[in-house]
């Protein structure tokens, strides 16, 4: 199927069945992490949040959208000098060249492209100190605020 993916390498495999019986573990750690994130997030900044799903989530991410006016780019860069890594997940998908073939262009899902623009995606993994994120969330407030003054 065009623009579908479903693989599995066989060494990622045996990775997640070495992992599988840590699960419940990992899945604790994850909402321990997201849950201080939302501690110490200064809300002040203009970052929109996940919801806060403590139930149904995994916390395999946890993503922010950027507030309006700061340059996402800018943002990685100067969270990459503070020692901190930030991803991008979830781009949109509309606008890659499959679907631009398929007659999608800009403009025509306004919302997933206010998304896929701004929404970084912050450290998360069980083998995260509580003060990793401490230092994140201290980093993200002195990046965010150079970036509303520019």
């Amino acid at each position: 199927m065009l623009g579908g993916k479903a693989n599995l390498t066989d060494i990622a495999a045996a990775i997640g069945l070495g992992q599988i019986k840590h699960l419940d573990e990992f899945t604790a750690r994850r909402r321990d992490l997201a849950r201080r994130y939302f501690k110490l997030f200064d809300r002040s900044l203009g970052c929109e949040l996940p919801p806060e799903d403590f139930e149904n989530s995994n916390w395999h991410m946890f993503q922010v959208l950027l507030p309006a006016g700061c340059d996402r780019s800018h943002f990685i860069a100067a969270m990459r000098e503070r020692g901190i890594g930030i991803g991008v997940h979830y781009p949109a998908m509309h606008l890659f060249t499959l679907y631009r073939k398929l007659g999608y262009q800009a403009g025509d899902f306004p919302q997933a492209e206010r998304v896929g623009a701004s929404i970084v995606t912050l450290p998360l993994f069980p083998a995260m100190a509580d003060g990793d994120v401490d230092r994140v969330c201290i980093a993200i407030r002195e990046t965010l605020t150079m970036c509303i003054k520019e």
